[in-house]
């Protein structure tokens, strides 16, 4: 099954990772006395995001009672929740609940999709990140586990490489820093194997798992594939 593969592959990598010599940035001082100067473009840009990639994963309505969006639906009585990846609690709280709130959420344009896109691509500071790829995976993250959690996933990530962080689910300087400097360091490809590599694990984690895990897995492993495009020119 495709999501074996996935899991094979992390763990190829993880065990070659334990091979590579890690930079030795030990203390936040020295990450902040480094890495300030490493951060100062921004790279990641919205316009060269894989939309039809996340589309294509996505589906249209969906009314699946196992998804945590089911606490949510639509009140109109259809039981509907989700439409084109974007939950009803997200898109009524940017437009409201109202009839033609309601309307606009089930026609769903090509523009309100992207508008709503834009809230977890800022949400996660992706066009600050000096990645294109690596902002898109994080902007991927925010899109499946939210703003706040996949900040909080960000900085764990971070804390594993030796960054002295807290994780508080605030994308703020520091964290910048950190991520960037990691990637002027190590390079494109180790930073988003790591943190492929630290988003399966997330995944697997979740109770939810058992019932959407093998869904997840094939999203991930096409994703990386779209990732090798991109890292390999």
């Amino acid at each position: 099954m495709k999501h074996l593969k996935v899991i094979v592959r992390a763990m190829l990598l993880s065990t070659l990772f334990v091979t590579i010599e890690r930079t030795e940035l030990k203390t936040s001082e020295k990450h902040n006395g480094i890495l300030t100067d490493l951060s100062k473009k921004s790279m990641g840009n919205i316009n060269n995001c894989n939309i039809d990639y996340i589309l294509k994963w996505e589906g249209g309505l969906s009314k699946h009672v196992k998804d945590s969006a089911s606490s949510n639906c639509v009140p109109d009585g259809s039981g509907v929740h989700t439409n084109k990846g974007i939950t009803w609690l997200s898109w009524r709280a940017k437009h409201g609940s109202n009839e033609s709130s309601i309307k606009r959420f089930y026609e769903m344009s090509k523009k309100d999709w992207l508008g709503m896109y834009e809230l977890y691509w800022y949400g996660i500071k992706a066009d600050k990140i000096d990645s294109d790829l690596i902002a898109e995976f994080w902007a991927d993250f925010a899109w499946g586990s939210g703003v706040g959690g996949a900040s909080r996933q960000l900085q764990s990530y971070l804390r594993s490489e030796g960054f002295n962080l807290e994780i508080d689910g605030i994308i703020g300087k520091m964290t910048l820093n950190a991520l960037n400097g990691l990637i002027k360091a190590k390079g494109e490809r180790y930073v988003f194997d790591g943190c492929y590599i630290h988003r399966i694990h997330f995944l697997k984690s979740l109770k939810s798992f058992a019932d959407f895990g093998r869904g997840w897995m094939n999203r991930l492993e096409d994703f990386y594939d779209y990732a090798e495009t991109k890292l390999n020119g």
